[in-house]
């Protein structure tokens, strides 16, 4: 009997090495995955808080998570980040809102006009919308959210004179960078001139218009600095985006790779990316006002008048919405309201005097 003892003890320690060593092997495995970025390695936001974060990764996991950032347009063009990471051609995408025209409406309530002081409140607030309201999750349901933000907002730049009022800005040529610009530019009383941010330059240089609708961090790595001389805070609008994993990617990871990513995340790196842009845009405004570029902020005012002005752009959007079949809208909206107004309170926008 004692025999048998001794052979069923030798066999189950046998067996509880063999599993320890099996489960310690898969706890020990390495996952790799490729980050597709928006933003260059050099932005403020990727310096900033993007790669610190890959990096964070690979320490706190003791290297058996190595996140790779790649550059916009390396792995895969840039407007087609959201059907990679679907399609597990990237393992985690980071890209705009912009791109998929129909397929995040929702997003386009931040590129609706004075809602907010600064890119970290609308990067809050998107974030919030994403966590309470299931029609905003079900246009990313496709694949594992990490963290939504919003951009830099944007501002008015001018090549012969400065824009303090409406009637400065009427018949005036602008650029705008996307349709919900160029409705903004017309209802305002000026003239929108659809480009891109790389012919934006030549396009100021040659006279074929008078001015520019963007946020400040494009203005030098695109030259249009050298062009615009005039900067009016307006504090328009923004522009929505967001990042997410390959869901069978994150499938595959185990619980604690999973939970590490996610405590990392979420709000935490939506309010850092924004803080980030609105960090950037106070350091390029200085940088411009060392080379005797004038900034102008619009007057309480004068801003209200831009409002008011404004004000059917936001109800043709809650109308189109409602017609596509989104039937919570309004109330989605009085909620960016409310917190907007409540973390603009408490973040310090994206300019300083």
């Amino acid at each position: 009997m004692r025999h048998i003892y001794r052979y069923l003890f030798i066999l189950t320690l046998s067996a509880a090495i063999i599993f320890s060593g099996i489960v310690a092997g898969w706890s020990a495995e390495k996952f790799e995955l490729k980050l597709a970025c928006e933003y260059m390695e050099r932005h403020p936001t990727s310096i900033n808080a993007f790669i610190p974060w890959t990096k964070q990764m690979g320490e706190l996991s003791q290297g058996r998570l190595q996140i790779q950032f790649y550059n916009p347009n390396s792995i895969c063009p840039n407007n087609q980040a959201y059907a990679s990471t679907v399609a597990g051609a990237v393992d985690i995408g980071a890209g705009g809102t912009l791109y998929n025209v129909g397929k995040f409406n929702l997003a386009e309530i931040t590129e609706l006009p004075f809602l907010f002081n600064g890119a970290e409140s609308a990067s809050m607030t998107m974030w919030e919308l994403y966590n309470r309201f299931p029609e905003w999750r079900n246009e990313y349901k496709e694949v594992k959210m990490l963290w939504q933000w919003a951009s830099a907002l944007y501002q008015l730049h001018t090549v012969k004179k400065p824009v303090r009022t409406l009637e400065d800005l009427k018949g005036l040529k602008i650029i705008t960078w996307s349709a919900s610009g160029s409705n903004l530019i017309r209802t305002l009383g000026a003239n929108a001139i659809e480009g891109k941010p790389t012919d934006t330059y030549l396009a100021l240089e040659r006279g074929m218009a008078d001015g520019v609708l963007c946020p400040l961090a494009p203005l030098r790595s695109f030259k249009i600095s050298d062009a615009a001389k005039y900067h009016t805070i307006v504090n328009l609008n923004a522009s929505g985006f967001w990042a997410g994993m390959n869901q069978a990617k994150w499938d595959s990871l185990p619980p604690d790779l999973q939970k590490l990513i996610s405590n990392s995340t979420g709000k935490k790196m939506a309010q850092l990316a924004g803080k980030t842009l609105d960090d950037g845009a106070i350091q390029d405004s200085q940088l411009l006002k060392q080379q005797k570029h004038q900034f102008f902020v619009l007057s309480p005012a004068e801003q209200e008048k831009w409002r008011a002005k404004l004000q059917p752009v936001t109800e043709e959007w809650l109308k189109k919405m409602e017609k596509k079949g989104y039937k919570n809208v309004r109330e989605i909206y009085k909620t960016t309201v409310s917190l907007s107004k409540e973390y603009n309170q408490k973040t310090k926008g994206g300019y300083a005097e």
